[in-house]
């Protein structure tokens, strides 16, 4: 049994140990540079686990051998899912692992963008105490739109609760009980664009929410809306929100995720004073990364027994 993590995935020591007890492992501690590096690393594989690379059609058709694939995130997207099926490939996730984690940080950036602290910061750095140029705004009483209310959506909405903040949500599934505990309203998306200070968005990367949000959708946002996305960065039309950064018709953006990771050096985001960026962070907390890590080698574990678990 060829068992190849292809990534830097966060494995303990007890990880390594239980997948090695299963098997040949070998480990990369960096993605491959290129498709054929990729291809090389899982030639005889019969178990990948991967936590970045996306294994296309191209590269899961190379791995003659290959049984598995586990995901070591809670989205499915890192694996062309037609292509294992055709082939009869296994493919797992993790799903729920770091609902806190994520929950709490779309909070982290919505405080920092509308304190202005990483400009204070800088501006204290310089040796100015001069408290003027940094007036915020406050959470209380401001309208939040969730943009997919699964648990990390849901959970947001709870903390939400706890800042005295209106809440409206949409989805496709709405999930009505988490209404009655939170105070949710759902709405349908134009109106939870029109109506809502603060946007966050919580779905998958799907065909169909790929680029959900784009000129129509950010032209129908109240001016001075604000937007936190911790989901996936193409959910975005990121042109049309740098634009719309730069006019004032979006007054800040707190990101977490981008259309292409990494992005560019020469990413316009990085030069706009009302972004607070950070480098898909959101997961990465102590907990939850060893949490994904448990359940990704449990995925790995139970189908060696025949017991499928958190399949995509």
């Amino acid at each position: 049994m060829k068992i190849v993590v292809v990534d830097h995935v966060y494995l303990e020591k007890e990880h390594i140990q239980k997948l090695q007890s299963l098997g040949d492992l070998e480990v990369f501690d960096e993605p491959a540079g290129t498709d054929d590096e990729l291809k090389n690393r899982i030639k005889a594989a019969d178990i990948v686990v991967v936590g970045w690379s996306h294994l296309t059609r191209d590269v899961i058709n190379s791995a003659k051998n290959l049984r598995m694939i586990s995901i070591w995130a809670t989205t499915c997207h890192y694996a062309d899912l037609q292509a294992a099926n055709e082939k009869g490939i296994v493919v797992t996730h993790v799903p729920g692992y770091a609902t806190e984690a994520v929950a709490e940080h779309v909070f982290a950036l919505l405080l920092a963008t509308i304190r202005k602290l990483v400009l204070a910061d800088k501006h204290m750095r310089r040796g100015d105490f001069d408290w003027r140029p940094f007036a915020g705004i406050e959470l209380s009483g401001k309208t939040l739109g969730i943009i997919g209310t699964g648990s990390i959506g849901c959970r947001v909405a709870e903390i939400a609760k706890s800042f005295n903040m209106k809440i409206l949500g949409y989805d496709k599934y709405p999930n009505l009980k988490k209404v009655e505990e939170n105070g949710m309203e759902y709405a349908d998306l134009h109106r939870l664009l029109r109506e809502s200070d603060i946007i966050t968005l919580h779905v998958t990367l799907t065909p169909k929410t790929e680029g959900l949000i784009g000129k129509k959708e950010i032209a129908a946002m109240k001016k001075g809306a604000i937007i936190v996305n911790t989901s996936q960065g193409k959910v975005v039309d990121e042109k049309v929100l740098i634009d719309a950064l730069k006019s004032g018709k979006i007054s800040y953006a707190g990101l977490d995720v981008f259309e292409d990771e990494p992005p560019s050096v020469n990413n316009p985001l990085f030069t706009l004073d009302n972004t607070v960026l950070s480098p898909h962070i959101g997961f990465h907390t102590i907990e939850a990364t060893k949490r994904c890590s448990d359940i990704c080698v449990s995925n790995v574990v139970n189908f060696l027994k025949g017991q499928l678990q958190n399949t995509c």
